[in-house]
Protein backbone atom coordinates (compact mmCIF):
# COMPACT_ATOMS: atom_id res chain seq x y z
CA UNK A 1 0.00 0.00 0.00
CA UNK A 2 2.94 2.44 0.68
CA UNK A 3 4.42 2.32 -2.67
CA UNK A 4 0.62 3.43 -4.12
CA UNK A 5 1.18 6.40 -1.91
CA UNK A 6 4.38 7.47 -2.90
CA UNK A 7 2.85 7.02 -6.40
CA UNK A 8 0.12 9.26 -5.64
CA UNK A 9 2.18 11.61 -4.59
CA UNK A 10 4.41 11.92 -7.39
CA UNK A 11 1.48 12.66 -9.30
CA UNK A 12 -0.13 15.12 -6.59
CA UNK A 13 3.79 17.00 -7.38
CA UNK A 14 3.55 17.12 -11.15
CA UNK A 15 0.67 18.40 -10.98
CA UNK A 16 1.70 21.32 -8.00
CA UNK A 17 4.89 21.88 -8.96
CA UNK A 18 3.76 23.88 -12.11
CA UNK A 19 0.93 25.19 -9.94
CA UNK A 20 3.91 27.02 -7.65
CA UNK A 21 5.61 28.66 -11.03
CA UNK A 22 2.26 30.31 -11.92
CA UNK A 23 1.51 31.42 -8.54
CA UNK A 24 5.17 32.58 -8.34
CA UNK A 25 4.88 34.12 -11.12
CA UNK A 26 1.41 35.54 -10.55
CA UNK A 27 2.58 37.37 -7.28
CA UNK A 28 4.52 38.55 -4.58
CA UNK A 29 6.83 36.46 -2.31
CA UNK A 30 4.56 37.94 0.78
CA UNK A 31 1.14 36.49 -0.93
CA UNK A 32 2.62 33.40 -1.89
CA UNK A 33 4.38 32.60 1.16
CA UNK A 34 1.08 33.72 3.34
CA UNK A 35 -0.84 31.61 1.21
CA UNK A 36 1.59 28.67 1.62
CA UNK A 37 1.42 29.10 5.17
CA UNK A 38 -2.15 29.24 5.85
CA UNK A 39 -2.79 26.54 3.59
CA UNK A 40 -0.33 24.22 5.70
CA UNK A 41 -1.48 25.47 9.34
CA UNK A 42 -5.25 24.21 8.22
CA UNK A 43 -4.43 21.14 7.57
CA UNK A 44 -1.59 20.76 10.55
CA UNK A 45 -4.45 22.25 12.65
CA UNK A 46 -7.31 20.06 10.97
CA UNK A 47 -5.13 17.00 11.30
CA UNK A 48 -4.27 17.41 15.07
CA UNK A 49 -7.42 17.88 15.84
CA UNK A 50 -9.08 14.69 14.21
CA UNK A 51 -6.06 12.85 16.74
CA UNK A 52 -6.39 14.78 19.42
CA UNK A 53 -10.68 13.88 19.20
CA UNK A 54 -11.68 17.39 19.20
CA UNK A 55 -12.86 19.46 22.09
CA UNK A 56 -12.72 16.36 24.17
CA UNK A 57 -8.78 16.22 24.75
CA UNK A 58 -7.90 19.17 26.99
CA UNK A 59 -5.04 17.11 28.68
CA UNK A 60 -3.33 16.58 25.04
CA UNK A 61 -3.20 19.87 24.45
CA UNK A 62 -1.77 20.67 27.85
CA UNK A 63 1.64 19.24 26.38
CA UNK A 64 1.76 21.72 23.62
CA UNK A 65 2.33 24.63 26.46
CA UNK A 66 5.45 22.88 27.84
CA UNK A 67 8.67 24.91 26.84
CA UNK A 68 10.70 22.46 25.62
CA UNK A 69 7.39 21.71 22.84
CA UNK A 70 7.05 25.24 22.66
CA UNK A 71 10.87 25.76 21.59
CA UNK A 72 10.50 22.79 19.04
CA UNK A 73 7.54 24.38 17.45
CA UNK A 74 9.35 27.50 16.66
CA UNK A 75 12.79 25.82 15.56
CA UNK A 76 10.19 24.01 13.24
CA UNK A 77 8.28 27.43 12.16
CA UNK A 78 11.73 28.26 11.59
CA UNK A 79 13.15 25.94 9.53
CA UNK A 80 10.06 25.31 7.46
CA UNK A 81 10.37 29.65 6.52
CA UNK A 82 13.97 28.90 5.21
CA UNK A 83 12.44 26.11 3.45
CA UNK A 84 9.65 27.62 1.98
CA UNK A 85 11.56 30.85 1.04
CA UNK A 86 14.47 29.11 -0.68
CA UNK A 87 11.57 26.93 -2.91
CA UNK A 88 10.21 30.51 -3.34
CA UNK A 89 13.21 31.75 -4.83
CA UNK A 90 14.77 28.62 -6.69
CA UNK A 91 10.94 27.86 -8.51
CA UNK A 92 11.17 31.92 -9.71
CA UNK A 93 15.01 31.69 -10.99
CA UNK A 94 14.74 28.30 -12.66
CA UNK A 95 12.67 25.32 -13.73
CA UNK A 96 10.01 23.61 -11.88
CA UNK A 97 11.10 20.60 -13.15
CA UNK A 98 14.42 20.84 -11.66
CA UNK A 99 13.66 22.27 -8.66
CA UNK A 100 11.72 19.39 -7.92
CA UNK A 101 13.97 16.71 -9.02
CA UNK A 102 16.41 18.37 -6.49
CA UNK A 103 13.99 18.72 -3.78
CA UNK A 104 13.10 14.79 -3.84
CA UNK A 105 16.56 13.01 -4.88
CA UNK A 106 17.81 15.19 -2.01
CA UNK A 107 15.10 14.42 0.26
CA UNK A 108 15.53 10.77 -0.46
CA UNK A 109 19.24 10.99 -0.15
CA UNK A 110 19.20 12.77 3.39
CA UNK A 111 16.32 11.00 4.49
CA UNK A 112 18.75 8.27 4.07
CA UNK A 113 22.03 9.34 6.12
CA UNK A 114 19.57 10.87 8.86
CA UNK A 115 17.94 7.03 9.25
CA UNK A 116 21.33 5.41 8.86
CA UNK A 117 23.17 7.85 11.48
CA UNK A 118 20.70 9.22 13.69
CA UNK A 119 18.27 5.94 14.01
CA UNK A 120 20.51 2.78 13.01
CA UNK A 121 19.06 2.04 9.88
CA UNK A 122 20.39 -0.56 7.71
CA UNK A 123 21.22 1.12 4.25
CA UNK A 124 21.77 -3.14 3.03
CA UNK A 125 19.46 -3.23 -0.51
CA UNK A 126 18.91 0.52 -0.30
CA UNK A 127 21.85 1.92 -1.75
CA UNK A 128 22.33 1.08 -5.36
CA UNK A 129 18.57 2.81 -5.72
CA UNK A 130 19.36 6.02 -3.96
CA UNK A 131 22.56 6.06 -5.63
CA UNK A 132 20.63 5.27 -8.93
CA UNK A 133 18.51 8.34 -7.87
CA UNK A 134 21.43 10.82 -6.82
CA UNK A 135 23.24 10.15 -10.03
CA UNK A 136 19.74 10.70 -12.12
CA UNK A 137 18.92 14.24 -10.19
CA UNK A 138 22.87 14.99 -10.96
CA UNK A 139 22.16 14.21 -14.53
CA UNK A 140 19.07 15.61 -14.97
CA UNK A 141 21.05 18.70 -14.10
CA UNK A 142 23.86 19.26 -15.73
Amino acid sequence: MGSWYILFNCVIYGFTSRMDKVAIASSSKTVYYAWGRLIMAGTALAGSAAASGGARSFSRRQVLLQPSVIILILLTCGADALYQLSQYQAMAKISPVYVTAVKRGGGILLSSIVGAVFFSESLQGRLAPILAIVVGVVFLCL
